[in-house]
């Protein structure tokens, strides 16, 4: 081979090398993000148990069995928010080695969107600023939803970054089901999110047996069917 050849060839071969990375340098980019998220996040709950400050942990866990909480527990942690997707049996079956509280009432969250849907459909000049730090211009604290082609309508609520969590369309209610009642846990949780005060007053009366209140658009969740 001629050193023509050789230098094409090796032309040919920078090319397609920076033709993969950029194919690529999205997903790479992700999943590198995700990695570092993740080893920070293992990272500060070791330094929170090493302190012996490890209070409590919400739904972000997914904590699923009692082998989970019992995990938990020996790192330090003091109360815990089991998963949302568990049916009621497999709630009340837990052996619950510390108290435990679940979502019984509220939107439950579907996804978290990494950029803000409102932001790209309506503008905001805060793009950039995290939600505690927005001017009265930003329009992700106000009412917003998106629709599918039923009519549905899932509530958009700003998270942390400037990101955006889209809620369900029916709220999960069990007031007037026994089966919450029956779980062992130290806690039952109320989910508001985008409820008037008003609303969120005939919720806790209704979970207090002092009504028989219920929403129009209501779903049990996976309380009665679980995961399929």
């Amino acid at each position: 081979m001629g050193i023509t050849e050789k230098i094409l060839l090796v032309l040919f071969a920078v090319f397609a090398l920076l033709a993969v990375l950029r194919l690529f340098a999205a997903p790479l980019k992700l999943a590198g993000k995700l990695l570092v998220n993740t080893l920070l996040g293992f990272a500060l709950l070791g330094i929170l148990s090493a302190l012996d400050v490890l209070a409590k942990l919400s739904l972000g866990l997914n904590l699923f069995n009692s082998e989970s909480l019992l995990f938990w527990k020996e790192l330090g942690l003091e109360a815990a928010a089991v998963s949302m997707e568990l049916r009621w049996q497999q709630l009340r079956d837990l052996r619950k080695v510390l108290p435990c509280e679940a979502v019984v009432y509220g939107r439950l969250p579907l996804m978290i969107m990494e950029n803000c849907v409102i932001r790209n459909q309506l503008g905001c000049r805060d793009a950039g600023r995290d939600y505690a730090d927005r001017s009265p211009a930003c329009r992700c604290g106000q009412e917003n939803v998106l629709v599918d082609r039923t009519g549905a309508q899932f509530p958009l609520v700003g998270q942390w970054g400037h990101r955006c969590e889209i809620e369900n369309s029916k709220v999960l209610f069990l007031a007037d089901k026994p089966e919450w009642r029956q779980l062992g846990l130290t806690r039952a949780r109320l989910r508001f999110t985008t409820e008037p005060p008003e609303e969120c007053v005939r919720v806790l009366r209704a979970y207090q047996g002092r009504s028989d209140y219920r929403p129009d658009q209501l779903t049990r969740g996976l309380f009665y069917r679980g995961v399929e």
